[in-house]
């Protein structure tokens, strides 16, 4: 059996890559049509924090390519703060996804497979291993 989980790999990436990143995740979340207002009912703040947030990243990201080290330095802090609400969102993702799995696709994220493991078939597999190694 295997299910979904959301890779964040958003957290430990360069500055653009991140940019990059965090649009698609801005496109995704923030439409209504993929994640449904119901989803954010029980936290209508974070998704106003996650738009405000995200905003504020992208004026400071093309401000911050002139070279400006005071840009550098508030664009790593604001990345810091959007990692920490994607975390959150991911997180919540991932729990209402027990019910609708499918918001887990339309969320923009990365995804990764869990694959679970069958203990019978691996205690069968050596069984069968150890019979294979006893002379007749």
């Amino acid at each position: 059996m295997t299910s979904q989980r959301i890779l964040r790999n958003y957290r430990s990436i360069g500055p653009t890559k991140f940019h990059h990143l965090n649009q698609k995740f801005r496109n995704s979340l923030l439409d209504y049509n993929k994640i449904p207002e119901s989803f954010w009912a029980a936290h209508p703040q974070l998704r106003e924090e996650y738009r405000e947030a995200s905003e504020k990243y992208d004026l400071i990201y093309h401000e911050s390519m002139l070279g400006s080290k005071l840009a550098i330095a508030e664009r790593e802090r604001r990345q810091e703060e959007l990692v920490g609400l994607l975390d959150e969102i991911a997180s919540l993702l991932d729990m209402a996804a027990v019910r609708t799995p499918e918001l887990l696709i339309l969320s923009g994220f990365d995804l990764a497979k869990e694959r679970r493991t069958h203990s019978r078939a691996k205690k069968a597999a050596a069984s069968q291993n150890d019979q294979d190694s006893i002379p007749a």
